[in-house]
């Protein structure tokens, strides 16, 4: 690491920091102080109430530089926005802290699953979780992925307008419902639906400091959330009662959770223990709602990028037909199609599903000449990190070619991060970048998608829990004619 510039004292909680070494490539407030938005300002010319979060966490790294303090409903919040400083905090500093606060009291409706629970019952819960991740498992999903996109896709009527997101919705309900518990969920893809936008609505609410006592409130909104979280008891129960009586290995994920034993825990003096019911049904709820909406999101944007570069779509339809010579794509071809692939993680670039990572500090422990006190929430935006004109030269433009080896090599590891860093980098990573590529080959090896003539040449954007388009994504579907 390069030669540290010290630049100010004062202290935290006074918008100031004790003493900061920072390297020469990191921008950091000078003039003692931890510069960062204030609230009243914005909350007086009426930011508040208009701005997107995604947006406004990008304006804060452009305005305020690498590192950027503010208060949020009474709380400090420091905002990372250097790959070096990203990693830091989410590898390097992890132990010192918890997840974050909406992560915290979303136990209430996901339980203690991977996204929420804490150390150790996380790591305990990752071993036994990973068999159903392993390379050779995923490849097994490659069949369903492809055989679930020709099923959807071959439906449309060509030159039809559709909302692509809901399409994609549809589909990546159809992938989980296969991958997770070996069946068809189309009777119940309108409860997941439902349940899914009802949680979404009320995360974002768990910072609120009586989250709790709203959630059992008789309102609308709290009454579609509690039925939601038993419709969907009652499917993943139903399903977990039916697999402990006939215990075969079925090839999905929910047969892995069951039969998983943490023999690694057991080595190391404790219990050799398989998960329980409630266990299974946390991670099996925590991929279904997460699993789905995350790739849902993602290709949609995706979709909607092709759109809005027809040059681009045509040379991944090129390849498409290369690599598939009209067949469904597999899992063997998936090292094949790399230019899909780039497509994809330009996308992710672009538009994070996991828009922000977010941590609350366990414990006050000292960072680069400062305290951070227990309770300061930790913010890692993605959606700032990767739009940085250091990393990514015209970081607005849509560009594949970003994500060669050679050019991803040029870069910070973690200036880019869409599937989180560190212990709790998510575990199904290499599913996600398997799906995402073998989609995008199914669909543009025999479609096409066309903007509406007079549509916005921008997506509007509404950041939540993920980062969602506004409203639908209306594009022509156009079949291509066969050589």
């Amino acid at each position: 690491m390069e030669a540290y510039e010290r630049v100010g004292w004062g202290r935290l909680g006074e918008g100031t920091v004790e003493s900061s070494y920072i390297s020469p490539d990191i921008r950091w407030q000078a003039e003692g102080k931890l510069a960062g938005p204030s609230f009243w300002p914005r909350l007086v010319r009426g930011e508040v109430f208009r701005e997107n979060a995604a947006e406004f966490m990008r304006t804060n790294a452009k305005r305020y530089g690498d590192l950027v303090g503010f208060r949020a409903l009474g709380r400090q919040v420091l905002q990372f926005n250097h790959p070096e400083l990203v990693q830091e905090m989410l590898v390097r500093d992890a132990s010192h802290h918890h997840r974050n606060l909406v992560m915290q009291r979303s136990k209430d409706i996901l339980g203690e699953g991977l996204l929420t629970s804490e150390e150790p019952l996380h790591m305990r819960q990752r071993r036994l979780a990973q068999p159903a991740f392993h390379r050779q498992r995923i490849s097994a999903y490659g069949e369903v992925i492809s055989q679930a996109t020709i099923r959807m896709t071959q439906h449309w009527p060509s030159g039809a307008v559709l909302d692509v997101r809901a399409e994609m919705m549809l589909l990546a309900l159809r992938i989980v419902g296969k991958t997770l518990f070996d069946t068809e969920l189309e009777q119940d893809v309108e409860k997941i639906a439902a349940a899914a936008d009802a949680f979404q609505s009320y995360l974002p609410l768990a910072w609120l400091p009586l989250s709790r006592a709203l959630q059992a409130s008789p309102l609308p909104s709290m009454r579609r959330i509690r039925k939601g979280r038993e419709e969907l008891d009652e499917l993943i129960y139903r399903m977990i009662r039916e697999r402990r009586a006939d215990p075969r290995d079925r090839g999905d994920l929910l047969s892995m959770l069951i039969s998983s034993v943490d023999t690694e825990g057991a080595e190391a003096g404790g219990a050799s223990a398989s998960m329980s019911d409630t266990q299974v049904r946390d991670e099996c709820l925590t991929v279904m709602l997460a699993g789905h909406e995350t790739t849902a999101n993602a290709l949609s944007f995706v979709l909607w990028l092709l759109a809005e570069h027809p040059e681009i779509q045509e040379e991944l339809a090129e390849e498409s037909a290369r690599v598939l010579q009209g067949r469904a794509p597999t899992a063997a071809d998936y090292p094949a199609l790399k230019f899909a692939e780039q497509v994809f993680a330009e996308a992710l670039r672009l538009y994070p599903p996991v828009w922000v990572t977010a941590r609350t500090a366990a414990e006050s422990y000292a960072y680069r000449g400062m305290t951070i006190e227990n309770g300061t929430i930790l913010v890692a935006p993605q959606f700032a990190v990767h739009r940085d004109a250091r990393f990514y030269a015209e970081p607005l433009k849509f560009d594949p070619s970003r994500f060669t080896a050679e050019a991803k090599a040029a870069r910070p590891k973690m200036a880019y991060f869409p599937f989180g860093a560190g212990s709790r980098q998510c575990i199904g990573e290499g599913l996600a970048w398997m799906e995402g590529t073998l989609c995008l080959a199914a669909m543009m090896q025999e479609w096409r998608v066309v903007r509406l003539e007079g549509a916005a040449r921008s997506i509007a954007l509404a950041p939540s829990v993920t980062l969602r388009p506004k409203g639908p994504v209306r594009l022509r579907v156009e079949r291509r004619a066969r050589a």
